[in-house]
């Protein structure tokens, strides 16, 4: 059980029905987020926490990785927190099916396939 020393409040774990998780940064030197995505990132652990049902941080995961640029070393960091709730919240629902519908749906047509392999 987790307990707050500013609320009498207590967070039984037995309760998380749903884990989200939310990865701030990036590791990938091939993938590294904006500026701005990184703010839509925060925002969205920021939603997590304080919307209906509240979210409850139950753990994070740190990853980094150093790449060396000539004599310059750049270190690479990513954070991920996973964060409980009682139950999955329905904004969350019609976020991800939003992010579905927005990703291209790409097909595989076997005749071209056929004929760039085939020459």
């Amino acid at each position: 059980m987790i307990t707050s020393q500013s609320h009498s409040d207590t967070f039984d774990l037995t309760n998380v029905a749903y884990v989200h998780r939310v990865v701030v940064g990036s590791v990938d030197p091939q993938s590294l987020p904006t500026e701005t995505q990184r703010q839509q990132q925060m925002a969205l652990i920021n939603r997590c926490l304080s919307e209906s049902p509240k979210g409850k941080v139950l753990g994070m995961e740190r990853s980094f990785s150093i790449l060396r640029i000539s004599e310059h070393q750049v270190v690479l960091e990513s954070v991920a927190y996973h964060i409980g709730f009682t139950r999955q919240p329905y904004w969350l629902i019609e976020m991800q099916k939003q992010q579905q519908q927005q990703q291209p749906k790409f097909e595989v047509d076997p005749d071209k396939v056929n004929q760039i392999i085939g020459g």
